[in-house]
């Protein structure tokens, strides 16, 4: 495979730039070749008459392309994404700078168990203490069942230099966070049955006979 030009190099990076880091590097434009400026100009100028959030969604498109991750934009505007075998949904609201992405509901405990809806909502503390990914936990009254997903706010702004990498990096904490939960919910059974078997072995019929 051929080596990329040098313009080729510079058209992938500025690619993925968003409007206010292309704006950042007209402003300072020190250290920067006139050729490279003309392109981030060009690029800042298709982002000229888009709301900030259009803006930042064609950004994110094209993270998605690069990473590989299928999407499609639903019927509100926003994008459902699958990452790693799992659907997420991600959330740009025009009226502030934050990305909303959530996952679906993974994971149920029926109403009826209420030592597994205990573990649950134990577990789901747990994943909230020890991660950075919000778990929340809701009633589905329809299915009897109590139900529960993730979800996390990432900032789009400048300070952000590599958007895709830090799209990658906070899609993965979902799984850490779903890892934390099963595990906690394993050890949380087997205390219960193992303090089970210790009442069954403290148990009057199993005592010695004087």
């Amino acid at each position: 495979m051929a080596a990329k030009s040098r313009k080729e190099e510079w058209e992938s990076v500025l690619r993925l730039k968003s409007r206010y880091e292309l704006q950042y590097i007209v402003d300072h434009p020190e250290g920067y070749t006139p050729e490279f400026l003309k392109m981030a100009k060009e690029k800042l100028a298709e982002f000229a008459d888009m709301p900030d959030n259009e803006a930042m969604k064609v950004v994110l498109k094209k993270c998605l392309e690069e990473i590989g991750c299928p999407y499609k934009e639903n019927e509100d505007g926003d994008l459902e994404i699958w990452f790693q075998g799992t659907q997420f949904l991600l959330i740009l609201s025009p009226d502030n700078h934050y990305i909303e992405i959530m996952d679906y509901c993974w994971i149920k405990a029926d109403l009826d168990d209420t030592e597994e809806v205990d573990r649950l909502k134990q577990a789901i503390n747990k994943a909230n203490t020890d991660g950075d990914i919000t778990t929340v936990y809701f009633i589905d009254e329809k299915y009897n069942a109590m139900g529960a997903y993730c979800t996390t706010n990432i900032l789009y702004r400048p300070m952000i230099l590599d958007i895709k990498k830090y799209l990658q990096i906070r899609l993965s904490n979902f799984f850490l966070a779903h890892d934390i939960i099963h595990a906690e919910m394993v050890l949380l059974k087997e205390r219960a049955s193992q303090q089970k078997q210790t009442l069954i072995d403290m148990s009057p019929d199993k005592l010695p006979v004087c």
